[in-house]
């Protein structure tokens, strides 16, 4: 009888912590979805930061990937499936778009991008370490699993 009223205020201690979790989770991926909707919106945004750099003018592919590996990338990350892999691939792309905004000649006018970039690249690296939380649908399926 201890046990299990010790087990329940563990889970109930536990509760803001995974809601917490869940939000984050859902804002980072919310915020990678429409930032790659934006990027296909505004198409010439994105050609323009490609051009102001030398050193991607050879990577011009990335202008029709980058917003597709943020749409698809956000969407996977909302609902907690494959995230760590997700993560994986984003990083180098977020860490991509800050050194291209430091280095761009109208500095000024990429800083809140900037800012945007550092807190997105700063919740990836949390999650990476820490995974996608109980409320996600990997822990959803292996469950399933466990009850079959």
């Amino acid at each position: 009888m201890l046990s299990t009223e010790r087990s329940n205020i563990v889970k109930d201690a536990k509760l803001p912590y995974t809601i917490i979790i869940l939000l984050l989770r859902v804002i980072l991926g919310g915020a990678l979805f429409i930032k790659g909707v934006d990027f296909i919106r505004n198409k010439v945004v994105l050609q323009q930061v490609i051009a102001e750099t030398n050193l991607l003018e050879k990577f011009s592919v990335l202008e029709a990937v980058i917003p597709w590996i943020h749409i698809l990338g956000g969407l996977l990350i909302i609902i907690g499936m494959y995230t760590r892999l997700v993560i994986s691939i984003q990083i180098p792309l977020v860490i991509g778009a800050i050194i291209v905004l430091y280095n761009t000649k109208n500095a000024s006018f990429y800083s809140i991008e900037m800012i945007f970039a550092v807190i997105i690249l700063i919740m990836l690296l949390i999650y990476l370490k820490f995974g996608d939380g109980f409320y996600s649908w990997k822990n959803l399926i292996h469950k399933e699993r466990d009850i079959v």
